[in-house]
């Protein structure tokens, strides 16, 4: 052998000694143990859990080629490097995600600890990450229906008694504190908090009892959600809260709840709070009536119930004041209303439906990486469903929303047979078309989608009446008839839904069935509910009517022909807000997917009384039920289905999205819509996407933070009229660029930061 060879070898040796001796890249973060990401607060229903983190990038286009997990009945012996349950030993896979456990049998009610590191593409191990406990409860039961989670005592060395929730994070009361505490001259205390919260209050009172004066007296405390003044609003009309409780207070410094009357189920599925757990109610303000007594507010500790989040895992910032203020609103809304544990909003009724669960599991996607709270409240609802159709149908858009936000397979393997019917292919008549005042809604049909209510009936949007507009509401006048226009669009979607579940769960007959009847559908429907000569969607077969809503739904889920999109979006541009806050998730969602970004900001930042501004505007801080009270005569001001822009800013202005299942591929695709600049933060399974572009004279940049494993394709909108530019990317011009529609895109961008400038030449 040549002296060079010896020295290349020798040379080459050393490099991968080196490797092997070099310091440990940063460990994983973000351990989860079945979605779980604190599951030592709860307890799993399974023997065999599967655990998830998020890989360390260590340099641009990293990712994970190996990992190791380690699991053990104590802590100490994972410190120790000799786990006595399993250790999986170094596994060449790039998986993250949903790891199966594969030791030593587990048992039920009992502690256990794991921890893992990695191997990036360069062949560096990680350190280890830190420790994770997860607990393992009562995992021989049977349950109600598949996915019913109970309370449950948890008892450790740590914890004794906690109660907590199976599979599924536990509510806890939060503390916040007064921005304003005042004593006015007729002895009354008024206490502001920032916000609303389904809250209980720890208030701690003394009372300087005069001598001769009883040591103990009853007095009133107020909450409330409006204030007047320096004053709760005792008539703040529709469903807004005005509450008044006595106090028996002691002589001296003490701390005090309210003994707030439990509430009472009045609805189907209501839900009452537990015997071990405060009552809660929405208030934002405080009164303490003392009277003549000596008495001062001390402290008053607003304990608002909720679960855990965290509160730096998301952000959206931009150019226009108005539109963080609609976000930073819509946001809170969403933690806020996890109460009970699920998507149960809305004080008045404590009950999940359908489509309100739909659209607040998109918002808390977007602002936490938390997916236990929604893998449950989609369960629930199948096996609880409620009146309206198209609420039949957000069953499986759930299940497909939960697998493409996680990449979990197993919600539709284990959900599939029970979500089928919900397509509702049993009330399809002779003309291709679904209805439910025909007479196929049989009580074989209402079991089969677990249906128990009295009738099955179109919602379109709701309410259907108000004070405002007595006939129509915020249908805009639609016309109901047998067969209609907006049932009828969510059964086409479902049915492309199904048709890619089916896939994924290896039913390709029942996938290439389902292709057939939407092909089919997508002509019935255009034959039945286009009107040619005006170029828009009618209501339903037998009317001329042309509500908003029989148009914006054909818009987004991909019913309207290229050929006829603009007549339709221009008939859509000339209702304006026509709608309830519900289709105001879809209204948008269309109009930003057919490039009428601007138009959709308009809404977003409206002053109008349809609008989130008027929700501020009137003193709301979590988002309404409805519009204003006028449109809805018990309107409440605690409920997360009008909190759409939470998610809608995050995945359609700054164009953040899965295109792959569990983020394993994304598309960053920017709408400036007139903004100058925005930025924000999107957690995922794998790890947050950050994002910031900024709109110049003659130029364009973005900016993008991907983790590792996730690999993007970016688009960079190109102005309007600007025909010669060019593209850089980390300061280096792209020689070669693709062009799609008026964006540029680049694709296979892999992890780390990245800057994009696109400039005129």
């Amino acid at each position: 052998m040549r002296v060079t060879e010896r020295l290349l070898l020798l040379c080459l040796a050393l490099s991968v000694s080196w490797g092997a001796m070099a310091d440990p890249i940063e460990a994983p973060t973000g351990l989860m143990t079945n979605l779980l990401s604190a599951p030592e607060k709860s307890v799993i229903t399974t023997l065999e859990p599967r655990f998830t983190w998020v890989v360390p990038a260590q340099e641009n286009g990293d990712y994970q080629t190996a990992y190791q997990v380690l699991v053990a009945s104590a802590p100490a012996l994972l410190e120790a490097g000799t786990p006595d349950l399993w250790d999986s030993g170094q596994v060449e896979d790039s998986n993250a995600l949903y790891i199966a456990y594969a030791g030593d049998p587990l048992k039920p009610n009992t502690a256990y600890y794991w921890r893992v590191r990695v191997w990036n593409r360069s062949g560096q191990a990680s350190s280890y990450s830190g420790i994770q406990r997860f607990n393992t409860g009562d995992t021989g039961r049977s349950k109600a229906w598949p996915g019913e989670s109970r309370w449950v005592r948890l008892d450790t060395a740590r914890e004794s008694g906690m109660w907590t929730f199976e599979d599924r994070p536990p509510i806890q009361y939060h503390s916040a504190y007064p921005i304003g505490l005042k004593r006015k001259a007729n002895g009354t205390w008024f206490v502001a908090y920032d916000r609303a919260g389904f809250a209980n209050v720890a208030l701690t009172l003394d009372w300087k009892a005069r001598p001769g004066e009883r040591k103990d007296t009853t007095l009133l405390v107020r909450v409330g959600e409006k204030s007047a003044g320096d004053s709760i609003d005792a008539k703040p009309g529709g469903g807004v809260i005005f509450q008044e409780y006595p106090l028996t207070i002691r002589a001296g410094t003490h701390t005090y709840q309210l003994d707030i009357p439990r509430f009472e189920a009045r609805y189907p599925h209501s839900q009452v709070m537990p015997g071990h757990m405060m009552e809660v109610i929405p208030f934002r303000f405080l009164e303490v009536v003392g009277g003549g007594l000596d008495l001062s507010v001390v402290s008053a500790e607003q304990l608002k119930l909720h679960v855990p989040f965290d509160a730096y895992a998301s952000y959206f910032v931009s150019s226009d004041t108005l539109l963080n203020k609609v976000y930073d609103l819509c946001r809170y809304s969403i933690i806020a209303n996890t109460f009970n544990g699920d998507y149960a909003a809305s004080q008045r009724e404590r009950m999940m439906y359908e489509a309100d669960a739909y659209i607040h599991q998109l918002g808390h996607y977007a602002v936490d990486r938390e997916f236990a709270t929604a893998r449950y409240s989609l369960q629930n609802m199948i096996y609880h469903a409620t009146w309206p159709t198209e609420w039949i149908s957000h069953s499986i858009m759930m299940v497909w929303m939960d697998y493409l936000h996680t990449g979990d397979s197993s919600v539709i393997l284990e959900n599939y047979e029970d979500i089928r019917p919900k397509l509702m292919t049993a009330l399809t008549m002779s003309n291709g078309l679904i209805s439910t005042t025909t007479g196929l809604v049989t009580e074989e049909f209402r079991k089969s989608i677990f249906f128990n209510g009295e009738a099955l009936r179109d919602i379109v949007d709701w309410p259907q009446r108000s004070p405002a507009i007595p006939e129509g509401g915020e249908t805009d006048g639609y016309v109901f008839k047998d067969y209609n226009t907006v049932v009828n669009a969510f059964h086409y979607h479902t049915l492309k839904l199904m048709e890619t579940m089916a896939r994924v769960a290896g039913r390709h007959s029942d996938a290439t069935a389902f292709r057939k009847r939407h092909t089919r559908l997508f002509k019935h429907f255009q034959r039945h509910f286009f009107d040619e000569k005006r170029g828009i969607y009618t209501d339903g077969v037998g009317t001329d009517h042309a509500s908003l809503h029989a148009n914006l739904y054909p818009l987004v889920f991909g019913l309207v022909p290229e050929k006829e999109k603009q007549r339709v979006l221009d008939y859509i541009k000339s209702k304006g807000m026509a709608c309830g806050v519900y289709s105001a998730n879809y209204l948008l969602e269309g109009l930003f997917d057919s490039g009428e970004g601007e138009y959709a900001m308009s809404l977003l930042t409206s002053t109008s009384d349809r609008s989130w501004y008027n929700m501020l505007r009137v003193g709301a801080t979590m988002t309404t039920e409805a519009w204003d009270n006028k449109y809805k005569g018990n309107n409440g001001w605690s409920h997360a289905w009008s909190a759409s822009p939470a998610h809608i800013l995050p995945r359609k202005v700054i164009g953040i999205t899965p295109s792959a299942p569990g983020f394993k591929r994304v598309a960053i695709k920017p709408q400036p819509s007139g903004l100058k600049w925005a930025k924000a933060k999107l957690p995922t399974i794998r790890g947050p996407i950050e994002a910031v572009f900024d709109v110049q004279q003659r130029a364009f940049s973005l900016t993008v933070s991907l983790p590792a494993n996730v690999i993007a394709d970016v688009y960079l909108p190109v102005p309007e009229g600007m025909d010669d530019y060019h593209v850089s990317r980390n300061g280096v011009v792209v020689e070669k660029t693709t062009k799609s529609g008026s964006y540029v895109l680049l694709k296979d961008v892999g992890a780390g930061r990245h800057e994009f400038m696109l400039s005129a030449e």
